[in-house]
Formats: C-alpha cells, structure tokens, sequence
C-alpha cells in the first residue's frame, strides 16, 4: 500500500462584541447569546452592555452568528471589537 499526503487548511477565527440592551431583556439577550454555538460571555453590567466572543470556522461563520443575535428584539446595537484568524495547515495521511 502507498501512503498518500494531504495538506487540509483550517481557519480559526474569533470576534469581540458589545450588545448593548435594553435593561428589561438583559436576561433574554445573555440566553440568546449563549445559545448560539461558540459564544461564550466575559462580563455584562446593569446598564444593559454585555461583552462576549464568538468562534468560529470562517469570516462568513461568524457573520451568520452576528446575524442571528443581531435581530433578537432586546438588542439595540450589536459592535464588533476585534476579529483574528488563524490559518493553519494540518498533515491527513491516507492509507
């Protein structure tokens, strides 16, 4: 048998946000983002301003999670901080 090589690229990519919200649905948005797969909340104050990241595969994968809490009716304003992503190679072998 003859061992064959594949080179697969991978990308990693994660967002900062802001969602501001109004005070009555602060609870209802925190739900709502930690639904969303690869979202995960690092602080939130009782003025209604969460700061959370999302993960994700691909700048389009973190643009439809946006999107998702972008229309949920407790969100007034939905601010990207920072975006980075990492492409890695990774070696599959084959047999």
């Amino acid at each position: 048998m003859t061992e064959t090589t594949h080179l697969q690229a991978s990308e990693y990519h994660v967002a900062s946000l802001v969602a501001y919200c109004t005070l009555t649905e602060i609870d209802t948005v925190k739900k709502a983002i930690e639904h969303v797969e690869g979202t995960e909340i690092h602080g939130s104050n009782d003025k209604g301003k969460i700061v959370f990241t999302i993960e994700g595969t691909s700048h389009k994968d973190i643009g439809k999670k946006m999107d998702v809490l972008r229309i949920h009716n407790g969100i007034l304003n939905l601010s990207p901080v920072y975006h980075q992503f990492l492409n890695e190679s990774t070696e599959q072998k084959t047999e």
